[in-house]
């Protein structure tokens, strides 16, 4: 006397999985929304004079933020290249990179070197007193 054969259950079509399964999905999407982005950055405005160029972290990474009498730009100073740090030459009047001689002009586009593409802008903007930095 051999083994009785085992039995499996039969398998859901893909309408009745989708009819039990998609209400849930869509229950737990309500319930927990994604977290929120990261938040811009806050700095007191007068840390900031018109025309001096002051670096600050903004995510563990180095920005140049420069305010004009109209309003104010944030500019990565991680070279497109391979990510040194850029710095700023009054004498040539463009930001250079140490590690393989890219050259970026006051505007943080490419003038000469091997980066690809200009510096990164991120989005800045005056509130009050307070500057806010990033997204």
């Amino acid at each position: 006397m051999g083994a009785e054969p085992a039995s499996f259950p039969k398998p859901f079509s893909r309408r009745s999985f989708l009819a039990v399964c998609a209400p849930l999905a869509v229950s737990c999407a309500r319930t927990n929304p994604q977290p929120p982005g990261p938040k811009p950055l806050s700095l007191p405005l007068d840390r900031f004079p018109p025309g001096v160029r002051v670096t600050v972290l903004v995510s563990d990474r180095p920005v140049e933020i420069v305010r004009t009498e109209t309003g104010v730009t944030a500019r990565s100073l991680l070279c497109t290249h391979q990510g040194c740090e850029v710095s700023w030459s009054e004498t040539e009047n463009a930001y250079r990179c140490p590690c393989h001689e890219g050259m970026f002009d006051a505007d943080g586009r490419v003038k000469e070197g091997p980066p690809p593409k200009p510096l990164a802008t991120l989005p800045a903007r005056i509130d009050g007193p307070l500057l806010f930095v990033g997204p």
